[in-house]
């Protein structure tokens, strides 16, 4: 059973529809990348996996379980993928690793202490270790898109 699949989603705003009849299936360490034109609907469909916009026919499931049924809480699911926006949406008043770290304790539970050597870890392997301690705005866009990726991997999606 894949990890991540889609079954014929569709979405629509209004008359025009962004997604129609998708399929696909991801399995468990496999990187896809969406690739298109823009205003394709790479992003509208990783908001609908995501939970942020409802689809409007089709299935999608995360471990065998359709998380498109309205009523299903988004934050369980949301809890157990990641996404990282075209913004980033990092906090300005906090340090890169002060906003990897967030999430995790919020979501997860976790307490700084067991966390900052796996988010280290992250750091390093995303060549920002002497970074970590930095504001959004010390860093450039590529490093700030890192971050980002290194708080999305913190929740081990």
């Amino acid at each position: 059973m894949a990890k991540l699949e889609l079954r014929r989603v569709v979405k629509h705003f209004g008359d025009v529809t962004v997604c129609d009849g998708i399929d696909l299936s991801v399995e468990k360490g496999q990187l896809v990348c969406l690739i298109g034109a823009s205003g394709a609907g790479k992003s509208t469909l990783l908001r609908c996996i995501n939970l942020l916009e409802p689809i409007d026919d089709g299935e999608i499931f995360l471990d065998g379980e359709d998380i498109a049924v309205p009523g299903l809480d988004p934050q369980k699911v949301r809890a157990r993928s990641g996404i990282v926006f075209q913004n980033f949406n990092l906090f300005p008043h906090m340090t890169a690793l002060d906003n990897a770290m967030l999430a995790p304790r919020r979501v997860r539970g976790l307490p700084r202490a067991q966390l900052q050597p796996e988010i280290e870890g992250l750091f390093e392997r995303f060549d920002l270790a002497d970074r970590m301690h930095s504001y959004p705005d010390q860093l450039s866009g590529g490093q700030q898109q890192r971050v980002a990726f290194v708080r999305a991997l913190a929740m081990q999606p």
